[in-house]
């Protein structure tokens, strides 16, 4: 059984994921509140502009739309049917239950730091707070799952390769957008990041748990 080999890891690496995630939020929710962090999140959402040509934003605009929802569920619903074709039961389960428990996280995140987005003109419509990016945080908690669910289904070395630089890819790619587009600064992607680290570390543990309990 491929998932057999997150059976071998202990818990202890994504523990220490997910305490790490928290703490580096919990301090960016301080450091947002700074002056100095402020005037450079603003200055880098500047620093982009000469690379804000039309072609980028038209790409980025459409590329931003694969960390929306609305497109999220229906990648994770395809990869639900892959999963149940593959007998994986408990990441079949799992991939939607995080991914709907991220999404009300990241409301409550939101309502409780309570950031204005960037004071420039927005090039896709936005609205809501800022902090941490939902984009992000989606971006990083599903695309990171299906790092962690398929590439032990996988057995080719350089497809698992592949399957690691294109999950990889995507989240830094989705991450980037937001603030190019001037809806988000790079702390809220930082902290939709670590938002996301946190939910993928806590599915890793509960798999490892789960399948050493049926050893």
């Amino acid at each position: 059984m491929a998932i057999k080999k997150l059976e071998k890891k202990s818990f202890s690496p994504w523990l220490w994921l997910t305490l790490t995630c928290v703490l580096l939020f919990l301090i960016m929710v301080i450091a947002i509140r700074q002056p100095v962090v402020q005037a450079l999140d603003r200055m880098l959402i500047q620093g982009l502009n000469p690379i804000r040509t039309h072609w980028l934003i038209v790409f980025f605009s459409k590329f931003t739309d694969f960390a929306s929802s609305k497109l999220l569920f229906l990648i994770i619903a395809l990869f639900m049917i892959y999963l149940v074709f593959k007998r994986h039961f408990l990441s079949f389960i799992l991939l939607p239950v995080i991914f709907l428990l991220e999404r009300e996280v990241n409301g409550v995140l939101k309502n409780w730091v309570m950031r204005d987005r960037p004071p420039f003109q927005h090039l896709v419509h936005e609205t809501g707070y800022s902090f941490p990016s939902g984009h992000a945080m989606n971006a990083s908690t599903v695309y990171g799952l299906l790092i962690l669910l398929i590439l032990p289904l996988i057995k080719s070395k350089w497809i698992r390769i592949a399957w690691v630089a294109l999950g990889v890819a995507m989240i830094l790619l989705i991450g980037f957008s937001r603030p190019f587009l001037r809806v988000h600064y790079f702390t809220d992607i930082l902290a939709g990041y670590c938002a996301g680290g946190f939910f993928v570390g806590i599915s890793a543990i509960v798999l490892i748990f789960v399948y050493n309990r049926k050893r």
